[in-house]
């Protein structure tokens, strides 16, 4: 693993990114709810689902411990993190992952992440706000653990996302069954009889957890952390293993996988695709030491609540990443998307909305397979004209109303790889997914009928005295005949018109417009 030298390191701010940076920003947008007494460890799920919002705990559990639950779990929230406006955040994203950053050591004493060490007999997991978060969770969980390690074979760091299960005073159960770089590298351990040294930090910025949920190129995925801040990340090396961490966390729990594999029940767990996931075997984590802030601000995720899916923590961060990726690629295939979209209520990106410019009517179904191949997440997409407003529920429905046909523009794919936890699926990561066309085709006659009716816009000076001196420079409709001479009222208008009638002067084309003559 390799650092930069970087000259941020001469003029970092330790409080800058960290997790109580955030809390001020919330509570000033009307995104916090905040709980001063104390509240049982026990009572803590139910008060997080029940709100929206952000929830800050003063006095958690017994030891009454500062908590911060749902950081991420809109776009506002998401959005402040970021430090731009809701709209700007796809934009701003993009433009970070397309200027890479680095990290940069700094000594322990620098680190805040280090201002308590616990090691040896003082290591005490049960003493953290491990909490039940689902009425048939398998034990107490952290959802907010963001893993470091270093491959044993390369020495390339490695960042990712786990819940860790509460198994004893130094002792965890860790979600490491889904395909991934850890689950390979400790594989390979287990094979060669070794243990695997792992950090994990717990109450993290937002940027932090979205990089540890993204892949990227190749090279040391610390760096990535830093990408997503937009500037280098200061790191420390632990003090009990060789992996070095972001040293602004506001808590570490240094420690190893048993060389033993997946020997010990884990779960179940309420999973992102708002159903449990199953009970399996998994790693142990063994916690040699408990580092943290003198004053540390632990965090929880909402996770898994099947019903309120927008509001979990990952779904926010999914939908802006998802968005700038899918526009990205599109763009690279010559199409035109004018906006992606997509809502939060399937919860893990399974709907994306686009609405593009076509050059062919095969545009449409060209943006649909690429997006359902390329975005495994991905289960149905729905791809609109300019004119829908791909972020409106309401507009969406009228799209599907009068744009589409089921008979020709709906596109299915068998067997395509799908999220393994879809409960829907025959087959464990393999199901069909499907296009939705809400497109009018390029050969629809323009007229009239293929207008979207709005309030007329009836404003400015009147050109014309009359309405047959307006009409004899060209047909118009009746709102354009009231801007023309200037009326505010039309009933007038419309007894001038009859007058021309009686007259067998005006007559209408096909459009409605007012002509004189035929």
């Amino acid at each position: 693993m390799t650092h930069s030298t970087s000259t941020e390191a001469s003029r970092w701010d330790p409080d800058k990114f960290r997790l109580r940076s955030l809390v001020e920003k919330f509570a000033a947008i009307g995104e916090l709810e905040t709980h001063d007494e104390q509240v049982n460890l026990s009572d803590l799920s139910a008060i997080i689902e029940a709100t929206p919002k952000a929830v800050l705990f003063r006095k958690a559990g017994p030891e009454q411990t500062e908590l911060l639950a749902t950081v991420s779990g809109s776009r506002k929230r998401l959005a402040a993190a970021i430090g731009v406006p809701e709209k700007d955040a796809r934009e701003e994203l993009q433009r970070r992952i397309a200027n890479p950053k680095s990290s940069f050591v700094v000594s322990s004493g620098e680190a805040p992440a280090q201002q308590v060490v616990l090691t040896g007999g003082d290591v005490d997991l049960t003493k953290l706000p491990f909490h039940v978060q689902h009425e048939w969770d398998g034990a107490p969980y952290i959802s907010s653990g963001i893993d470091y390690t270093l491959d044993p074979l390369t020495g390339r760091s490695n960042v990712g996302s786990r819940r860790l299960m509460l198994r004893g005073k130094d002792r965890c159960g860790v979600n490491v069954t889904a395909p991934s770089d850890l689950r390979a590298m400790y594989l390979g351990c287990v094979e060669r009889g070794e243990k695997l040294p792992i950090s994990f930090t717990i109450g993290a910025h937002p940027m932090d957890l979205m990089a540890a949920t993204t892949r990227g190129a190749p090279g040391d995925e610390i760096n990535r952390v830093g990408t997503f801040r937009g500037e280098d990340v200061p790191v420390v090396k632990c003090v009990t293993n060789d992996i070095y961490v972001p040293a602004d966390a506001e808590v570490v729990l240094e420690g190893y996988f048993d060389a033993r594999g997946y020997v010990e029940d884990e779960g179940p767990y309420g999973e992102y695709m708002g159903f449990y996931g199953p009970v399996h075997g998994d790693p142990i984590f063994h916690c040699t030491a408990i580092t943290h802030r003198r004053d540390p601000l632990y965090q929880t995720i909402k996770h898994g609540v099947g019903r309120k899916l927008a509001e979990c923590d990952s779904v926010p961060m999914r939908q802006v990443l998802l968005e700038a990726e899918i526009f990205t690629l599109l763009r690279q295939a010559g199409l035109m998307p004018t906006e992606v979209h997509i809502p939060g209520g399937p919860g893990a990106s399974g709907h994306v909305r686009v609405a593009m410019r076509k050059n062919s009517d095969g545009d449409a179904r060209a943006a649909i397979v690429m997006i359902l191949g390329a975005i495994r997440t991905a289960k149905h997409v729905f791809v609109t004209d300019p004119d829908v407003d791909v972020r409106s529920d309401m507009e969406m429905e009228w799209a599907m109303s009068s744009r589409f046909q089921a008979d020709k523009d709906i596109i299915v794919l068998p067997n395509m790889r799908v999220m393994p936890m879809d409960p829907s699926a025959p087959q464990r990561g393999i199901g069909a997914k499907a296009g939705f066309d809400l497109t009018f085709p390029l050969s629809r006659k323009p007229g009239v009928t293929s207008r979207v009716p709005e309030a007329p816009k009836i404003s400015g000076p009147a050109r014309y005295q009359t309405v047959r001196q307006a009409l004899e420079s060209k047909p118009m409709h009746f709102a354009a005949i009231m801007t023309a001479v200037g009326s505010r009222d039309g009933r007038e208008i419309v007894l001038e018109i009859e007058r021309l009638r009686a007259e067998n002067l005006i007559s209408r084309n096909e459009d409605g417009e007012y002509c004189i003559g035929k």
